[in-house]
């Protein structure tokens, strides 16, 4: 596999073929090449997330977006302060959507997936929207100009505390790229009017082949208590975290022996239900593949979300 993502305590000393190192703390910020989430940790104290390939890497920066590029893969990140009118963020979220494509044409690379941690996710504006709406719609106005399918990258969206915006991405050169739909669930940019107002323009998975592999990768966007279009099991949350992991199990039910790495997004975070949680996805991914954390979701009654990354 071209390119490894995993969970350590530690720093490599080596950063020579590093992409990206993630921390997990409760302050999105960047210092000496490490981006911290804003996310806290529940299940680690000191845990990064780490992005090798097998190339060097290079860094550079465009327009106002940090860009770690090998000679096949690209992360790129921005952080946005979450000040202003609906109208003035929605703007410059959309101009960090539209170099993210821009910058991965230019280096003829494939935009496979989005993640994105916003403050007071599901605050209202004075229209009545939120964060989550003011995210969608920004996407939209660029996803418009760019794609005449549905051929959408991946996305993860969480609400965090604080009062930066983040949002990263990773492009590669892919010989083979395939958005995924789940067969249990609607389509997020088909959900009806009732559900959001925006369109949710993301793919539920995307599956590709970089050029420098033998092997396929499929990377999962955030997926929670959903059949359908509409949102499950109450405020249960051994319940809610069964339904998620079916949703889950969607992109690979019929595959063996897959290494995976998962985030684990929690919005309740009492003892119990930590506990709770922890104790099925030690069985479900091993104690070291996966990242417990707290962040809020894009529905106010779900509790749970899990996305992650699956390799042959």
């Amino acid at each position: 596999m071209s390119i490894t993502v995993f969970f350590s305590s530690s720093i490599p000393q080596d950063k020579s073929n590093i992409l990206s190192i993630i921390s997990f703390q409760d302050e999105v910020n960047y210092n000496n090449n490490i981006i911290n989430s804003g996310l806290l940790s529940l299940n680690s104290k000191n845990l990064y997330e780490i992005w090798k390939v097998n190339e060097n890497v290079n860094y550079e920066k465009f327009n106002d977006i940090q860009i770690s590029q090998s000679a096949n893969y690209m992360f790129g990140f921005s952080i946005i302060k979450n000040k202003g009118t609906y109208e003035e963020i929605k703007k410059k979220i959309a101009k960090q959507y539209n170099d993210f494509f821009l910058i991965s044409k230019k280096k003829k690379m494939t935009v496979l997936k989005i993640w994105h941690y916003l403050p007071k996710l599901l605050h209202d504006y004075d229209n009545k929207k939120t964060n989550y709406s003011l995210l969608c719609e920004a996407r939209e106005s660029i996803y418009k100009l760019i794609f005449t399918n549905c051929n959408y990258p991946a996305a993860t969206v969480i609400g965090i505390k604080g009062e930066n915006i983040l949002i990263y991405f990773l492009s590669a050169v892919c010989k083979k790229y395939q958005a995924i739909e789940n067969t249990r669930q609607v389509s997020a940019y088909n959900y009806p009017m009732n559900i959001f107002l925006e369109k949710p323009m993301f793919s539920r998975a995307v599956s590709i082949m970089p050029k420098d592999s033998m092997t396929s990768m499929i990377f999962v966007s955030g997926t929670a208590s959903i059949k359908g279009y509409e949102s499950v099991h109450g405020k249960n949350m051994l319940r809610q975290l069964n339904e998620t992991l079916e949703n889950y199990n969607t992109f690979f039910e019929d595959k063996k022996n897959l290494s995976n790495i998962a985030r684990v997004y929690v919005s309740n975070t009492d003892d119990n239900n930590v506990q709770l949680v922890s104790s099925v996805l030690n069985k479900k991914f091993g104690e070291n593949n996966y990242a417990l954390l707290k962040g809020d979701i894009c529905r106010s009654e779900l509790l749970i979300e899990i996305e992650g990354m699956i390799s042959d």
